[in-house]
């Protein structure tokens, strides 16, 4: 059985120096005259036309553009982003994320294993993004940003196209998702997907903690610990306790004490919904 393995872009598989958000108040500055002020918590782990319509409600007191204003919009930071992409590169603010060509490599090679994006990014601000990297190579299908305003219906958009490529079906159980911020671990799991977490993205870690992935890791330095969530590779012995969850049992590697999870991190992993939560969402 296949499995679709999703990755997001910014702070998962490369750090861009901020050029989207550059290229994003830019846009505004120029369409609006007006240069908005936002923390970059608060468009992390959103989809570019969220992102978009967000900010527009900002500078606008809460109104919402039009869909000639958002396309006009749109237009706009996608003119923008690839000079501010190559600023970052001419800045040396551009880097790939430790490791991560090594395991996209390695996953390439696998035949049971298909690659995707699963991005907020707009698919052409996603191509410009990766050109510097050349890791785009490595993807074939893909969920972006003008899927939906939800990381849901991206994440959802992605695995039908992948469907639709490959000529096969994905259960939620055969897609995994990685991804930087909460918002990335919270959308897979309300798909029904697995999910990983890169602990040195752009995510707020409390948030990201909160939230409860399958899997948590700095980077792709040590990726036996995702080959073995991924299934690519049994169980190497010598796992230190507290490093990763086996999908597929995680509430059995709890008890035989594989992670060190917390009990309230155990409730988490068992709740889909977050808004049923005593403690409010943690959106």
């Amino acid at each position: 059985m296949k499995k679709l393995v999703l990755f997001d872009l910014d702070g998962t598989l490369v750090n861009a120096g901020g050029c989207g958000r550059r290229a994003l108040i830019k846009a505004f500055e120029e369409l609006y005259g007006v240069t908005p002020e936002f923390d970059t918590a608060l468009i992390a782990g959103r989809t570019d036309i969220d992102n978009l319509s967000l900010v527009y409600g900002l500078i606008k007191k809460g109104k919402k553009p039009t869909a000639a204003e958002l396309k006009k919009l749109k237009a706009k930071y996608l003119e923008l982003l690839p000079v501010e992409v190559n600023a970052s590169v001419r800045c040396k603010k551009y880097d790939l994320m430790p490791g991560v060509e090594k395991f996209l490599k390695l996953l390439s090679k696998e035949k049971d294993i298909i690659l995707g994006l699963g991005t907020g990014n707009l698919e052409e601000g996603a191509k410009m993004k990766l050109e510097p990297s050349k890791l785009g190579a490595y993807f074939t299908v893909g969920g972006y940003g003008e899927d939906g305003h939800t990381r849901e219906e991206m994440l959802q958009a992605a695995v039908k196209r992948a469907e639709k490529k490959f000529k096969t079906t994905f259960a939620p159980d055969h897609v995994f998702v990685i991804g930087d911020t909460h918002r990335d671990i919270v959308a897979a799991k309300n798909c029904g997907f697995h999910n990983a977490a890169i602990t040195s993205g752009f995510g707020d870690a409390q948030r990201l903690q909160r939230a409860a992935a399958e899997l948590e890791m700095p980077d792709f330095k040590d990726i036996s610990m995702f080959c073995v969530w991924l299934g690519v590779k049994t169980d190497p012995k010598g796992v230190k306790r507290g490093s990763y969850i086996m999908p597929a049992s995680a509430i059995e590697h709890v008890f035989f004490s594989r992670t060190g999870i917390d009990e309230d991190r155990l409730k988490m992993l068992r709740i889909k919904k977050y808004e049923d939560l005593e403690s409010g969402t943690i959106m």
